[in-house]
């Protein structure tokens, strides 16, 4: 239980309620909102901004509009409050999938399905621009955290994105796709939670970051575009064109890493910061053997 409620929750609720934390939520704490009225019990999902949300230079009126225009669609919980300090949503009553269900056929396709239907709606407003993202997650860090290698690492990623890229690819995206930002419900709906750095992106970038998230091997991945591609044929995505936007994945979460350990030092997101930085090492050593440049 939380101390004191925020005050968009008070408003909301009669006046006996409680607030649960739930797991998850690296920009933001999250509960979940249970209350008798007219008979009924209630539950509702409630995302209070923390300190880190605004740092990682988000935008509260824009995740509103992606999320909303999302639910309209079954995509996405539906945005019942609107608050600067947090907002207050359908509660989903189901699970995440586990390591188990993350490669069934039968998953794999309805996350194929759903990414796929996602890509092909209308475009945001406004779009995610990864060079911008990149370079402002740089200047954030401070002077002890930006090596050499690491400036060197940045200047190829951006060349990749502005040299290699399919220039055809540009669609409504999510932006982090993980296997806690995916619930299913009692009905066997899936569901798409976690709309802060939703945008028009480049849709290589959600589906580059899914398998980096589930950890997926080539089987499982090779069979999500076969599924992914019968949903939207336009696209004929490739395992090929996809180990470019790999590393700009990695670019991003190894910077992103960065950025949470410098403001919290927790040792969490200095594992993975340590874990990243193998990781892109070893995808641009593989990259530039495929496309024959010296790094």
């Amino acid at each position: 239980m939380m101390n004191k409620a925020p005050e968009f929750v008070v408003q909301f609720s009669p006046e006996s309620f409680s607030l649960t934390p739930v797991l998850g939520g690296l920009s933001n704490h999250n509960y979940r909102l249970q209350f008798q009225q007219h008979g009924r019990n209630n539950s509702y999902f409630v995302r209070q901004f923390a300190a880190t949300y605004l740092s990682m230079d988000n935008a509260v009126e824009l995740e509103y509009a992606a999320q909303i225009q999302a639910a309209n669609i079954g995509l996405a919980p539906n945005v019942i409050v609107q608050h600067k300090q947090g907002m207050i949503c359908d509660w989903i009553t189901g699970q995440h999938c586990d390591d188990s269900a993350q490669i069934r056929d039968e998953n794999i396709e309805k996350l194929a399905q759903l990414v796929a239907m996602l890509h092909q709606q209308p475009t945001p407003n406004h779009h995610l621009d990864m060079v911008e993202r990149l370079q402002h997650y740089e200047q954030t860090l401070n002077a002890e955290f930006k090596t050499v290698q690491l400036a060197q690492q940045l200047t190829l990623v951006i060349n990749l994105i502005e040299q290699y890229l399919p220039a055809n690819r540009w669609g409504f995206c999510h932006h982090d796709m993980n296997p806690l930002n995916f619930i299913e419900d009692e009905q066997t709906k899936l569901y798409l939670l976690d709309w802060e750095f939703a945008a028009a992106g480049h849709c290589d970038f959600d589906i580059a970051t899914l398998f980096q998230t589930f950890e997926w091997q080539d089987a499982q991945q090779a069979l999500f575009l076969r599924y992914y591609n019968q949903y939207y044929p336009a696209a004929k995505v490739t395992l090929a064109q996809l180990d470019v936007m790999a590393v700009v994945v990695e670019m991003m979460t190894l910077l992103w890493c960065i950025v949470m350990y410098q403001q919290d030092k927790d040792v969490t997101y200095l594992r993975l910061w340590q874990r990243s930085e193998y990781a892109i090492t070893d995808k641009i050593n593989r990259l530039s053997k495929e496309l024959q440049w010296d790094q």
